[in-house]
């Protein structure tokens, strides 16, 4: 920016053009204006006569003044005039940029990228060298200085990152060839404290003069809270009204478009950052159609909600022997499947005829065979339906269990438990999950125990279905793909009366786990781990919030994974095994304080921009030379009237 006393100017090389001023009066005054065209006949008489005092040779004076001021007030509009703008960094030292580079940086990063650019044209100027500490997490060695016209380019280029801004930790390697004093510093902020972010200002402190650029605007993000009613919170540095929450998804023809908008609760403020509730009051059928949730008007990841199964509420149906009636509760298998599926899914009950007609995602049958609705129920199954049976009493005693359909594997009649012919000595417990399977991941009580089971036929498939197993080996869980569906078998009944795995909190997670597979596709994780689980990115946000499926997919550890996002490690959408999760970026907030720093919207105010008033001075100048020159060429305005 160049500065001429209260005036500074954000392009001044467009101002060379005011030199061609004095050649544009030049060309306009040997151009006379139109001359009049008046019809007389007796004009025949005057042929061969000379004007010893001519009027139209020259565009009067007033004209020319008129068309050269239109000029050059455009001119001086497209140079972009400050009227007394902010005093900007340009000390006689090298420069050093730090710019956030998270998540919060994305709404207003044109402007930052503008701040930071005239910087470096003023550092250009005055031949210092300069620096970029771009907080993405990415900055490895000693931060080098180059001529401030070379970070130009790296700069327009550069994008924010869809995590929190993320400052170096070793300083000390960071500034390792950066003078020790005589620094210009110019942070960037978003606005947000992040860690590192106060050892990192202690230490620039040390080594120069720092301008700190807050944001324009709040920063805002939104959290999805995980439960058995899930919910939004939205967070923001501002204290007023709430935008609305887009809650957006397919629909039946499966373009993407905004399904319904949600309306934030009262703000409970403390420490400076308001935080408002915002329940997802939806139908079931409209909520499992959404595939995100967005702050309206905002384009950063933080206010960014992706939705994943923990989002959705399937439906599930129940069929099996119901005591409740009998003041039998406590031995109904339905009894502890109810209590392990409201809180999270849809629950309907009855006959199996009567479920199927209710379209549901999911049926759990508990120890029930021989059924007459068996091709029916395989129909529902072949279409993507998810079939979960218990074993049980009445399914132990068939005497038809080898051929009974829908089963993942073949069973032998008459089961497994103590005293029997196929007797344990103690009740087994349950063996680690696979980390690639549906219960990778679970926490296995160690009281968990299994006092019966149906044991299954070996085959050679038998080890690939195997989704859960005992202690020793034998099959806890069942399953085989049918068509788009899957059948699912628990070996041990959903009651007490075998086990006490139902009166666990693993039954709940188990079941849990399996619902959210239903009407979803499973695609192995591309790189495994022995003994530990990776997730992969399928689809991953940029730093606006944009969706995009992930190029150079690589997988992250568990561990890492539980961090949040990270370099390494964006917010979107990712895989392990059959599970599916989304990462988010948004999330708690506090402000940033800056002592002991100059901050530059407290210093000044940014300026009154001049371009648009200069601009509507030139077109109103144009318009009287118009209406000038129409006047000079004896038309309706000169004779006083209105051309029809």
């Amino acid at each position: 920016m160049l500065v001429l006393g209260p005036l500074g100017f954000l392009t001044p090389w467009l101002l060379a053009a005011l030199a061609a001023l004095p050649v544009i009066w030049l060309i306009l005054r040997v151009m006379p204006p139109s001359p009049k065209v008046l019809r007389f006949p007796g004009t025949r008489l005057l042929i061969g006569l000379k004007d010893p005092q001519p009027v139209a040779r020259h565009t009067p004076w007033w004209l020319l003044l008129l068309r050269v001021l239109a000029i050059a007030a455009l001119i001086l509009g497209f140079a972009g005039p400050i009227w007394k703008p902010a005093p900007e960094q340009g000390g006689q030292g090298p420069l050093l940029i730090v710019m956030d580079a998270g998540w919060a940086a994305a709404p207003d990063w044109p402007q930052r990228q503008a701040r930071a650019l005239r910087a470096l044209d003023r550092t250009s100027a005055s031949g210092q060298p300069a620096a970029l500490l771009l907080a993405d997490g990415h900055s490895e060695g000693a931060l080098p200085f180059a001529p401030a016209t070379e970070l130009a380019a790296q700069l327009r280029a550069f994008q924010p990152a869809a995590w929190e801004t993320t400052y170096p930790e070793d300083l000390d390697r960071l500034f390792g060839q950066t003078p020790q004093s005589g620094l210009q510093i110019l942070w960037l902020s978003d606005g947000l404290d992040h860690p590192g972010r106060t050892a990192l200002l202690t230490d620039l402190r040390g080594r120069g003069t720092v301008t700190v650029v807050p944001p324009e605007g709040p920063r805002q993000s939104l959290q999805l809270v995980a439960g058995d009613q899930p919910s939004l919170r939205l967070r923001s540095t501002a204290s007023g009204a709430a935008p609305d929450v887009l809650a957006i998804g397919t629909d039946p023809q499966g373009a993407a478009r905004e399904l319904a908008r949600l309306t934030a609760e009262d703000a409970q403020i403390e420490n400076g950052i308001s935080t408002r509730a915002v329940a997802i009051d939806l139908p079931s059928e409209l909520r499992n159609r959404i595939t995100r949730f967005q702050l309206d008007g905002q384009d950063s990841a933080g206010a960014v909600v992706l939705a994943d199964d923990s989002v959705r509420r399937r439906k599930v149906a129940l069929v099996g022997d119901d005591r409740a009636s009998e003041g039998q509760s406590l031995l109904s298998p339905l009894h502890y499947l109810r209590r392990a599926l409201a809180p999270r899914t849809d629950l309907i009950e009855g006959g199996l005829s009567d479920v199927l007609q209710a379209a549901p995602d999911v049926i759990v049958l508990a120890d029930l065979v021989g059924l007459p609705e068996s091709d029916a129920l395989a129909e529902w199954v072949d279409q993507g339906g998810l079939l979960i049976r218990f074993a049980g009493p009445r399914m132990a005693a068939s005497e038809f269990l080898t051929e009974e359909p829908l089963l993942p594997v073949r069973l032998r009649s008459g089961g497994r438990d103590i005293g029997g012919a196929l007797s344990w000595g103690d009740p087994r417990t349950i063996a680690p999950f696979p980390v690639d399977g549906p219960f990778g991941g679970l926490a296995i009580p160690a009281d968990a125990m299994i006092r019966a089971q149906l044991l299954a036929e070996p085959s050679p498939e038998l080890a690939q279905r195997t989704l859960a197993q005992l202690s020793d080996g034998t099959p806890l869980v069942t399953r085989e793909d049918l068509g788009e569906g899957q059948v699912v078998l628990f070996h041990s009944s959903a009651n007490a009366e075998w086990s006490n795995l139902a009166i666990s909190g693993l039954f709940v997670q188990m079941l849990d786990r399996l619902v959210q597979t239903a009407r979803a596709s499973a695609a192995p994780p591309e790189t495994e781990a022995e003994g530990d689980i990776f997730w992969t990115p399928v689809e991953v946000l940029d730093g606006f919030g944009r969706l995009s499926t992930s190029q150079d997919p690589v997988p992250v550890p568990a561990a890492e994974f539980a961090k949040g996002p990270a370099p390494g490690a964006p917010a979107g959408l990712y895989r392990s095994g059959e599970r599916a999760i989304a990462l988010n970026a948004g999330g708690p907030m506090r402000e940033a304080t800056w002592p002991g720093v100059t901050v530059e919207a407290a210093r000044r105010a940014p300026g009154i921009d001049l371009r648009g008033w200069l601009i509507g001075l030139a077109a109103l100048l144009f318009a009287l030379d118009a209406l000038g020159s129409a006047w000079l060429a004896g038309g309706p305005i000169r004779r006083g009237k209105v051309a029809a």
